[in-house]
């Protein structure tokens, strides 16, 4: 989210607007922010979680409690500090993924695969989570650069943003993994635009070019970077016990969410293009869902 002034009550369009509005997704808003009706029914809906980060950056998850009252127990919420990147205060163990022991101290060549599991850095899914950490960090630069783009293009960013962080929850915990959307359009559909971009979204196919300028190059070094996301996962979870005709891979969603990611950010990148040169007008006719 940029970093502006948040209004004292969030209408679903800021919402979409500035964060990912995933399934199951989470979002991070100042203590005392309250939402319009539409905006809680749009977060009810999505099942999306709600925490709370005060100027100190310490973030606080809503807890239910019962207080005692005249005439019996009442239910209530309070704000209980969490772990910025956790959603629990819970410590991991120190469970070594070779020798199977408990491991004292941690060494700094190895690292928590989840909260019970100790592995070398060198591990293949430590490596993957480096490069799912590189490419969200220059995601978010993304974002910073198109502020002042279209709404619309700036809710496909969170959504894509949002999208990068669930792949590293669904990693780390062995959650499912759904598809990534934009905005309201599924991925089958945004697939079909990548595919032919010129019959729907009015521009042909573009490749790497100092012409198109430097945001339509950052956003294309975003694509390459999913690209790269999605080799690695391929490498990490492939079975090579298994024919590769048989599909022997271990977290296809993963991988399938990836190779449809960097369709999405090709879209972006198309739609940016667009944009700049005063041809702006498909973007009417994605937000009525007319494309």
């Amino acid at each position: 989210m940029d970093s502006h002034t948040v209004p004292q009550f969030i209408t679903e369009d800021y919402l979409r607007q500035h964060f990912g509005m995933r399934q199951g997704g989470e979002i991070q808003l100042e203590p005392g922010t309250r939402f319009t009706p539409a905006a809680q029914q749009l977060l009810n809906e999505r099942q999306i979680t709600v925490r709370w980060r005060d100027e100190k950056g310490q973030v606080f998850v809503e807890t239910a409690h019962s207080a005692n009252q005249q005439h019996g127990c009442a239910q209530s919420t309070r704000l209980e500090k969490v772990h910025p990147l956790k959603s629990n205060n819970v410590r991991p163990s120190n469970g070594c993924m070779l020798c199977g022991s408990g491991v004292a101290d941690k060494p700094a060549l190895m690292t928590h695969l989840d909260d019970q599991v100790l592995v070398p850095k060198t591990h293949p899914r430590i490596t993957l989570r480096g490069k799912l950490d590189s490419c969200i960090s220059y995601c978010v630069l993304v974002q910073c650069e198109m502020r002042h783009q279209p709404e619309l293009l700036q809710g496909f960013m969170a959504d894509i943003r949002s999208y990068l962080g669930q792949i590293l929850q669904a990693e780390v915990t062995g959650q499912a993994l759904p598809e990534p959307m934009l905005g309201e359009f599924s991925s089958d559909t945004v697939h079909q635009w990548s595919h032919n971009p010129l019959k729907h979204l009015g521009h042909d196919h573009m490749l790497p070019d100092v012409i198109y300028g430097e945001l339509v190059a950052q956003l294309n070094y975003l694509r390459a970077l999913v690209r790269e996301l999605e080799l690695v996962a391929t490498q990490v979870f492939i079975d090579h016990s298994m024919q590769l005709s048989s599909g022997g891979i271990d977290r296809n969603d993963i991988v399938a969410g990836l190779n449809r990611l960097s369709s999405a950010v090709y879209v972006v990148m198309i739609l940016a293009w667009q944009c700049q040169n005063g041809q702006d007008s498909v973007l009417g006719g994605l937000a009525h869902g007319t494309a």
